[in-house]
């Protein structure tokens, strides 16, 4: 596969550099490979796997890169079809290369998955993986054919995305979070990262800066450093980001992310106090929130708190996503800010992408306007529920004194391990038996944590395996 040569760098035999983050130089490999026209307007990109294969490296990383680029507009990805050069590539120069290539590295962990332990993998509990098992996919089909038997539009549409959706969305938010929205001030996004991507080419420069959670989510980081922000972490513990150390001469700060419903990876709400504070720095400072809501529909213990967009008003994007609800592949979320930021949104796409595929936002209507999602959160909600109470009773009946946390509401736990028990220890351990567990340090900005944590998702795993996990452990000696 010509396409596959020119991505692995097979001709000048160019290895993938293991510091500074695989997924990041393999996603400048891409760009580069495009400036120089040796991928053009729709080429297709080899799928995941075959490239994973052959660099020798996890699939995770293939895609995170592949997600980048995709938010960038460089790729797109057609339904059915795969992934795709996107005709906005052409107006990448070469000087825009050259200053992705300068920003920051974003570091991924050194002991990420590797090939051989995706292949060998047995248990998979990494976080943020929702369950398939009981998604109505018939249903979903059903919608997707009555979406496609509708006389196609001879245009593309708005590039806010299909209104019906965005009304039946804004309805849904009403319903569930209290956000009074309309559909001006609604995009539809190819997905989370997306969302952030924009928001990014409107509010960066060359010397801005951007307020990240430490740990947090490292495509986040990544997409804000390629626009050339210089990022600045700032801790969280159980209550969330710690507002009371974000800088106080924030003159270059542009833009905030934090992800305030279920803090990840470690697990904490974003206490009312604080998000009132973040919200009063941030109007202090004038800086953009970008409220990143991705797992905030599964609430088991606790009440639902308002999202700062709710509270913060103009100071706030508030993100969502249906890749945790119904399934990954779909790739679609919306963002929410006011009408004047989601008119820019949409004029800046406009000149480089085009909103999410026609069909798919039909069929996405359907399935949310007739209450079919509404119906799966519920039932998602118990299994959940079921997952994670099962998941508690085996790392307990393990014996050797977790502490559990960060389960109030999402689909990961943050456990905690004894004083002088290793995480990425017993992470290497248990991914040499064929069970993926990442440590908290995997999200932290430098990699240097306590090493005392490990992040358990438990959604995506069977009842059977989630059972299992504690005798593993004890037969690991951990």
């Amino acid at each position: 596969m010509e396409n596959l040569s020119v991505i692995a760098g097979l001709s000048t035999g160019a290895a993938l550099p293991r510091e500074g983050g695989i997924a990041q130089a393999l996603t400048q490999r891409i760009r580069d490979a495009v400036a120089r026209g040796e991928l053009v307007v729709g080429d297709r990109i080899p799928a995941s796997r075959v490239i994973a294969g052959e660099l020798g490296i996890a699939r995770g990383t293939v895609i995170t890169a592949i997600d980048t680029l995709v938010a960038e507009g460089i790729l797109e990805t057609k339904v059915g079809a795969g992934v795709f050069v996107a005709e906005a590539a052409v107006a990448l120069n070469r000087v825009e290369i050259e200053s992705h290539a300068a920003t920051p590295p974003i570091h991924f962990s050194p002991d990420e998955p590797d090939v051989d332990e995706l292949r060998n993998c047995r248990f998979d509990f990494r976080p943020c993986r929702p369950s398939l098992e009981a998604f109505p996919m018939q249903v979903w089909k059903r919608c997707v054919a009555l979406a496609g038997s509708q006389q196609p539009s001879s245009d593309y549409g708005s590039p806010l995305g299909d209104e019906g959706l965005r009304a039946a969305i804004c309805d849904y938010l009403r319903r569930s979070r209290g956000l009074i929205v309309t559909p001006a001030q609604m995009i539809i996004t190819n997905g989370a990262v997306n969302a952030m991507h924009l928001a990014a080419r409107l509010y960066l420069d060359t010397d801005a800066e951007v307020v990240v959670e430490n740990p947090g989510y490292p495509l986040a980081r990544q997409v804000f450093a390629n626009a050339g922000a210089r990022i600045i972490p700032v801790v969280v513990d159980d209550d969330g980001l710690r507002v009371d150390l974000l800088p106080q001469r924030a003159e270059k700060v542009r833009i905030v992310c934090v992800t305030p419903s279920h803090q990840f990876p470690v697990g904490g709400r974003l206490s009312l106090s604080r998000r009132m504070d973040l919200i009063e720095w941030a109007r202090r400072n004038d800086v953009l929130i970008v409220e990143d809501d991705y797992d905030g529909e599964f609430r088991y213990d606790v009440p639902p708190l308002s999202p700062l967009a709710a509270l913060g008003g103009s100071q706030v994007l508030y993100v969502g996503t249906f890749s945790k609800t119904m399934f990954p592949g779909l790739r679609i979320g919306f963002a929410v800010g006011t009408e004047q930021l989601i008119e820019a949104m949409g004029r800046l796409r406009s000149f480089s992408e085009y909103a999410p595929n026609a069909i798919i936002q039909s069929a996405l209507l359907r399935f949310v306007d007739g209450s079919h999602y509404e119906r799966h959160i519920l039932r998602m909600r118990r299994i959940y529920r079921e997952k994670r109470g099962a998941l508690v009773a085996s790392l307990v009946s393990a014996g050797q004194g977790y502490t559990i946390s960060g389960i109030d509401s999402g689909l990961n736990a943050h456990v905690q391990l004894p004083e002088g028990m290793s995480a990425h220890q017993l992470s290497v351990d248990l991914a040499k038996r064929g069970i993926l567990v990442p440590t908290i340090d995997r999200y932290a900005f430098d990699q240097k944590g306590s090493d005392s944590g490990l992040v358990v998702g438990f959604a995506a795993p069977s009842l059977q395996d989630i059972n299992a996990i504690g005798g593993l452990l004890s037969s690991l000696g951990h």
